[in-house]
């Protein structure tokens, strides 16, 4: 019988201690609350709200540069050796296809249209005698040897003078308008292309040889950005793709499209170009200047949070919700972080209560 009491005075004991524990360990979940005034939550811009829902992106990050078609860049050359003696431009001016941007001297350009206009006349009394002596030759007036000869000075004179009016295209000389009174030593040089002259690589007076570059001209119509996307990614990427497109030191958000993607990679860097075209608003900017660019792949829906809420400590993270004690702290899961919003996964009960939506982490300095 008193064991039996023994024990029992035991049990009430224990039961008598067990009641303020819970009451300790209530207060100090209501004392681990943070508990702000209006005038502190205005203060210090903190917002409270529901987790709103939206879509994190999936992108692949790469770098490029401004760049244009292999047709729409050229460096002007001489066709011949000859001298410059003068030049009609300076970098920075725009001209048209066709335009007159200089002038080359050279005695042999006299020489190829006297040539032209010399072989031009041959020709023309060639097949003049050929037409009387074919007439001839009916009569036996003239021998069969003497025609044959004619016949092949006739032909010899045809591709000498086709010879020289592709020289003369060549040189930009309108044979039509050719005559013996306007032979000239002097050409012009001509814009293949319109565009804007970017480079002078000769001066009024110097020699040229045929081939040397004189200036080049640059077309900006089709300029586009060639993005360097690796071989990791590079499976990722299609046509049609919508690419964010950004300058280095400025935050403004530009919009392009994938146009070409090319599969063959370059052997040093394992990267292979992704040509963009950047949508209308994009600034003009030099040849070759750096871009950054993301390309988005995939999108997911769910509840977002800026990620500059999201506090991280170690490997886990964490957000404050309101209760009616005040501000708790809440460790949450994650999902995809796209560098501006990041996806909530969890617990699931955080979506319906009412988080601190900005301004986590000044509660968590508090």
């Amino acid at each position: 019988m008193k064991n039996i009491l023994i024990i029992l005075s035991a049990m009430i004991a224990m039961a008598g201690c067990s009641t303020p524990k819970a009451e300790e360990m209530e207060e100090s979940v209501s004392e681990s609350a943070i508990q702000l005034t209006d005038e502190q939550m205005d203060y210090n811009q903190i917002k409270v709200g529901k987790l709103d829902k939206g879509v994190v992106f999936h992108t692949v990050k790469a770098t490029g540069m401004i760049d244009v078609p292999p047709n729409f860049s050229l460096k002007l050359s001489s066709p011949i050796q000859a001298y410059v003696s003068k030049i009609m431009v300076l970098p920075g001016d725009r001209v048209t296809k066709g335009e007159t941007v200089g002038h080359l001297t050279h005695p042999s350009i006299a020489a190829t249209q006297q040539d032209y206009l010399s072989t031009k006349a041959r020709l023309s009394f060639v097949q003049t005698d050929l037409e009387r002596k074919a007439k001839l030759l009916e009569g036996k007036a003239v021998s069969q040897r003497e025609f044959d000869q004619l016949r092949s000075d006739e032909i010899n004179l045809k591709s000498q003078l086709k010879s020289l009016d592709a020289e003369l295209r060549r040189l930009g000389i309108n044979k039509s308008k050719l005559t013996a009174e306007n032979v000239s030593q002097t050409i012009p040089l001509k814009a293949p292309i319109g565009g804007v002259i970017t480079d002078l690589f000769t001066k009024t007076g110097e020699y040229v040889a045929a081939s040397n570059p004189i200036m080049s001209i640059l077309n900006r119509e089709h300029e586009h950005v060639e993005l360097q996307v690796f071989q990791n990614d590079l499976s990722k990427v299609m046509k049609g793709m919508e690419v964010r497109l950004k300058l280095p030191g400025n935050d403004l958000q530009y919009d392009g499209e994938v146009f070409l993607v090319n599969t063959q990679l370059n052997s040093e860097t394992l990267s292979a170009n992704v040509h963009v075209h950047p949508h209308e608003g994009f600034p003009h900017l030099p040849i070759i200047a750096v871009v950054f660019g993301e390309v988005v792949y995939q999108s997911d829906s769910g509840y977002i949070l800026s990620k500059s809420e999201i506090i991280k400590e170690g490997n886990s993270n964490f957000i404050f919700i309101e209760t009616a004690n005040g501000f708790n702290k809440q460790a949450i899961e994650i999902g995809h972080d796209d560098g501006e919003n990041v996806q909530i996964l969890g617990p699931k009960f955080v979506f319906d209560q009412k988080v601190v939506v900005k301004g986590n982490y000044y509660l968590n300095g508090v």
